[in-house]
């Protein structure tokens, strides 16, 4: 009986183990998502704030792809606005993915201690 109880254990632990690799890895890429987003709202916030300090005569091209269009201010302006609001979105997403996948490794703790402590009470 010992030993059944010493490999169910040890599958419990190495299957907690994997799952907190993969669910760190998955923190750490979602933190360095956020990260670039966090530069992607500053960079537009800047871009933003130089655009409004200009002229309103002044001609603006906007970068697509390789080449440079010219565009009204208020258009660009527009589009910064929007990939802020895109950018924000996408953070929200991923701190709550964050959050779901920091509730599931606390959950997978907390039953392998139940598993433990009713391991431990059965003998």
């Amino acid at each position: 009986m010992s030993m059944q109880v010493d490999l169910e254990l040890k599958k419990a632990f190495q299957e907690l183990q994997t799952k907190m690799i993969a669910t760190t890895q998955q923190i750490k890429l979602s933190d360095a998502q956020i990260d670039q987003l966090k530069r992607s709202i500053k960079h537009s916030e800047l871009v933003e704030h130089e655009i409004g300090a200009l002229p309103e005569t002044t001609r603006l091209y906007e970068g697509v792809g390789r080449m440079f269009i010219l565009q009204p201010k208020d258009d660009i302006k527009q589009n910064l606005v929007n990939k802020k609001k895109a950018a924000e979105e996408k953070i929200k997403n991923f701190e709550t993915s964050k959050s779901y996948l920091e509730k599931s490794i606390k959950e997978s703790e907390d039953n392998l201690r139940e598993l433990v402590m009713s391991k431990q009470q059965n003998r």
